[in-house]
C-alpha cells in the first residue's frame, strides 16, 4: 500500500485514499511520544515544534526512522497527575502541546485538502491491574475529552497489521471540527517491531533492538509509530468505503479546539 500523494482529488471532494496522513500518540503517565506518517508528516512535524515554542512548550525532535515507511518522531514531557499540582500542571502543558499539533493539522487541511488524522491507543476499557497503564488513562483522557462531543463515523474497523488481525478500530470526529480521530487497539503497539513485524518481547523501559531487522528504538517511540500506522491502516480503509473523506467546503471552516 503506497503512501505517495495523488494530486487532484475525486469530483465529489474527497481525497483519494493514498492522500492520508496520521498523526499518533502514545500517550504515558509522564510522557507522551507523538509519530507523524504519511505524505504531510514532515510538514506537520516541523509545524508542530513551531506552533508548540508559539505556545511556551517543547515538542522535543526525537529524530526520523525508517520503518514500514518514515516516520518523524517527537516527544512532551509533563510532571504526571500524582505529584503536587500535577493534574494542572500535566493538563496545561498537553493543551498547549496538543493544541499545537491540532493547529498544524488544521494548517495542512487547510491548504493542501489532505486528510489527517489523530491516532490514539483506545484505553476506554483496560487491565486496572496495570498501575502504569491506570496512571496514562487520566493523561489520555485529559487528552481525548478536550476534542468534546465526538460522533462514530467508522466503528468496528477490521484490519489486518503484519501477523495480528485486529477488529475493534474505530473512527470518530469532533462535532466541532474536522479532524478523524483513530482509536486502536492497545495490544502489542510497544512490542511489535514497526519494520519487519518481529515481536519484540514483553513491553518494558529502555532501547530494544529488533532481532530480525535491526531496528532500534525505545517502547514509546515504538508504540507511537505503530499507533500511527494501525491509525493509517483503518482510516485509509474507511475512506475506500466511501465512509469518511475531506469535503472542499470543509477546509476554512476549522475550529479552534485548543489555545
Amino acid at each position: 500500500m503506497g503512501m505517495g500523494r495523488d494530486g487532484g482529488g475525486n469530483k465529489d471532494g474527497h481525497v483519494p485514499a493514498v492522500d492520508v496522513t496520521v498523526v499518533g500518540v502514545d500517550v504515558g503517565a509522564r510522557r507522551s511520544v507523538v509519530a507523524f506518517v504519511g505524505v504531510w508528516a514532515k510538514l506537520l512535524n516541523d509545524l508542530a515544534v513551531v506552533y508548540a515554542r508559539q505556545n511556551g512548550v517543547s515538542l522535543v525532535p526525537l529524530g526520523i526512522y525508517d520503518a514500514m515507511t518514515r516516520a518523524y518522531v517527537v516527544e512532551v514531557n509533563y510532571p504526571g497527575v500524582d505529584r503536587y499540582r500535577g493534574n494542572e500542571l500535566t493538563s496545561s502543558i498537553i493543551s498547549k502541546a496538543l493544541g499545537a499539533v491540532v493547529r498544524a493539522v488544521h494548517s495542512v487541511q487547510r491548504v493542501h485538502n489532505a486528510l489527517v488524522g489523530l491516532a490514539f491507543e483506545d484505553l476506554r476499557l483496560f487491565n486496572e491491574r496495570k498501575r502504569d497503564l491506570a496512571k496514562a488513562r487520566v493523561v489520555w483522557e485529559l487528552i481525548v475529552n478536550r476534542f468534546g462531543e465526538v460522533v462514530s463515523k467508522c466503528p468496528a474497523v477490521k484490519t489486518s497489521w503484519f501477523w495480528i488481525s485486529y477488529r475493534g478500530g474505530e473512527v470518530v470526529v469532533p462535532v466541532r471540527d474536522f479532524i478523524p480521530i483513530v482509536l486502536v487497539e492497545p495490544e502489542y503497539t510497544s512490542s511489535m517491531c514497526p519494520r519487519c513485524g518481529a515481536y519484540l518481547g514483553r513491553a518494558r523501559g529502555g532501547k530494544v533492538t529488533c532481532s530480525y531487522c535491526g531496528f532500534e528504538g525505545d517502547r514509546d517511540v515504538i508504540g507511537a509509530m505503530n499507533v500511527a500506522l494501525r491509525g493509517f491502516l483503518i482510516l485509509v480503509k474507511c475512506v475506500r468505503e466511501g465512509v469518511i473523506g475531506v469535503a472542499r467546503e470543509l477546509r476554512g471552516s476549522a475550529h479552534r479546539l485548543f489555545s
